[in-house]
């Protein structure tokens, strides 16, 4: 059987197909990774109060966009947008809110990237971010709400 396959193989059609299916493997197991834990339940909940009192007049209360950007789905965070924690950490952090850039402390900076990870699909974990973890986090940043 195994001098089968390996007659099969050496035909550049079934070498393709063989490569194909692998790649498609590789892919199914890269999306299947599970998501990091970046964040806590209670620091998504203050990054929602935050939120709300520095954000939502731009954001919308469910971060769909009005005058600002939306923050959640795959026209904010796809794939192919190759966006990390860091990157949109930086954004946030140095250029919101609109009105006063960087004026918040970094507390509440963090909390309200735990609550956009929360609203884009990213699991709670046990352990706090914090402002210099998503400076340098260079988890990918995909959003999972379609």
């Amino acid at each position: 059987m195994l001098r089968r396959l390996s007659r099969t193989l050496r035909r550049p059609d079934a070498r393709l197909l063989a490569g194909l299916a692998a790649a498609g493997l590789c892919t199914a197991i890269a999306a299947a990774a599970p998501l990091p834990a970046l964040y806590t339940k209670a620091q998504a909940k203050a990054g929602h109060e935050a939120f709300e009192t520095h954000c939502s007049m731009c954001h919308g209360k469910n971060l769909q966009g009005i005058s600002g950007p939306a923050l959640v789905g795959q026209g904010f965070a796809s794939a192919s947008n190759n966006y990390t924690v860091a990157a949109i950490f930086d954004e946030l952090s140095q250029q919101m809110p609109a009105g006063a850039p960087g004026s918040l402390p970094h507390k509440d900076y963090a909390d309200i990237m735990a609550f956009i990870l929360s609203k884009n699909g990213y699991p709670a974990g046990k352990t706090a971010l914090t402002y210099s973890a998503a400076q340098s986090s260079t988890a990918k940043l995909v959003s999972q709400v379609k």
